[in-house]
């Protein structure tokens, strides 16, 4: 049960980005929304994996890897800012 619970946690974002980018038209206002957050969802997927197979526990497993993704995209989103043209 506990393999089930910790694989639903970390798939469901990734899962869900695409339902989101589903139901939006897909203009471009809405690219500029869905890519940040499929990326946050690949980074907390990856990161929520790495930390399982560490043993960290589920709270904090989640905190850790939501803060982590979090951060990533929003340097990500500072740097493009900051750069472009």
């Amino acid at each position: 049960m506990n393999i089930a619970i910790r694989l639903s946690v970390a798939v469901v974002p990734f899962l869900l980005t695409f339902l989101i980018a589903e139901l939006l038209d897909g203009g471009e206002k809405d690219v500029f929304f869905v890519v940040p957050l499929l990326l946050w969802s690949v980074l907390f997927l990856c990161c929520h994996l790495v930390l399982w197979w560490r043993r960290f526990a589920l709270g904090r497993s989640i905190a850790v890897s939501a803060g982590f993704a979090t951060a990533v995209v929003a340097i990500a989103v500072v740097v493009l800012a900051v750069t472009w043209r």
